[in-house]
């Protein structure tokens, strides 16, 4: 079942990006964009087809805005929000890293992990 929600969840994944890029700027968009990404996060079932490709599609998105554009400028600004908004897209990768399944030992041929 996780493997037929992959493409949702990195369109979902983009589309939150899109959305936190497009309010980050006023104070109330930020919180909005924070909370609403957070919320994604922690409803989608921990995966790695679920809750990794989410978070690698909200982190690419994010960081291809914060690459410079053509014109010079950036959609990412180097103001605090900005700032707040790279760190949230970190704490997103951090959080979809560390919740990932652990193997079972069946996968592992039935051998003890090393330690």
């Amino acid at each position: 079942m996780g493997v037929r929600l992959l493409p949702l969840a990195v369109v979902g994944g983009i589309a939150v990006a899109v959305g936190t890029v497009a309010v980050y700027q006023w104070w109330w968009g930020l919180v909005l964009a924070a909370a609403a990404t957070l919320s994604l996060l922690l409803v989608t079932p921990a995966g790695w087809a679920t809750r990794l490709p989410l978070a690698l599609g909200f982190d690419g998105t994010v960081g291809l805005t914060a690459l410079p554009r053509g014109e010079g400028d950036y959609l990412v600004a180097s103001t605090g929000q900005g700032y707040a908004v790279l760190g949230l897209a970190l704490v997103v990768l951090c959080i979809a890293i560390a919740t990932l399944p652990r193997p079972d030992r069946r996968q592992t041929g039935g051998k003890p992990p090393l330690e």
